[in-house]
């Protein structure tokens, strides 16, 4: 009975500093992420191009803080087209793949797979169609090094933060090539192209990287 009552208790008391913690939060002012813009055109052997985006897109994403490239290599056959989206932990409003670009591309595959560049963990890899050609596109969350595939996981992964009275970010992390001669040669690319980009996607996205004076 006496254990019964505890556990209550508890489950009371946990109960009331998640409602705290979730008010504070919805009182905090936004991070602004002065670098995330600066994420490099040049990586490695990569050369980037902007793509220009329409006002809506922006709206619908609920953020400033995106932006879509194109980048290429002399020592790769394939372009790699990349698209990062950031917010802080005032408002995750992510918008996957599935849902923002269905009206353009027709999907064939989807899978969780590993990729030991992200140290094993799991990430989203669909077979897309977009204007008749076949394209891998792999994407995932990125909370400060945490990586998911799952929108709840940020949240929970935010809320454990905040029990630490952290603050967190997160960024979704989209990467797609073309199909060409093979599934294997297109994946290959990804990887190389991901690897040389992880390295230092922290220091424009992580919140330990960019929040800075704004700390409270």
């Amino acid at each position: 009975m006496r254990k019964n009552q505890f556990k209550f208790i508890i489950t009371i008391l946990i109960t009331f500093a998640a409602a705290g913690l979730v008010y504070k939060v919805n009182n905090l002012d936004p991070i602004k992420n002065e670098k995330f813009f600066q994420f490099p055109l040049r990586i490695e052997n990569w050369q980037g191009n902007e793509v220009i985006m329409s006002e809506w897109v922006y709206k619908g994403l609920e953020t400033p803080y995106v932006f879509l490239r194109n980048y290429t290599s002399p020592k790769e056959r394939l372009p790699v087209n990349l698209s990062l989206v950031w917010f802080d932990d005032t408002n995750y409003a992510f918008h996957t793949p599935e849902a923002c670009m269905s009206s353009i591309m027709r999907t064939s595959e989807v899978d969780i797979i590993k990729i030991g560049n992200l140290g094993d963990h799991r990430v989203i890899k669909m077979i897309v169609e977009i204007n008749n050609q076949k394209q891998i596109l792999i994407y995932f969350f990125d909370v400060d090094g945490f990586i998911t595939t799952s929108q709840a996981m940020i949240r929970m992964e935010s809320l454990f933060k905040r029990f630490q009275f952290k603050r967190t970010s997160a960024t979704f992390v989209r990467l797609m090539a073309p199909i060409e001669e093979s599934q294997t040669e297109t994946m290959e690319v990804l990887l190389r192209f991901l690897s040389d980009i992880y390295s230092i996607l922290p220091e424009y996205t992580y919140t330990d990287k960019v929040f800075t004076k704004q700390r409270k």
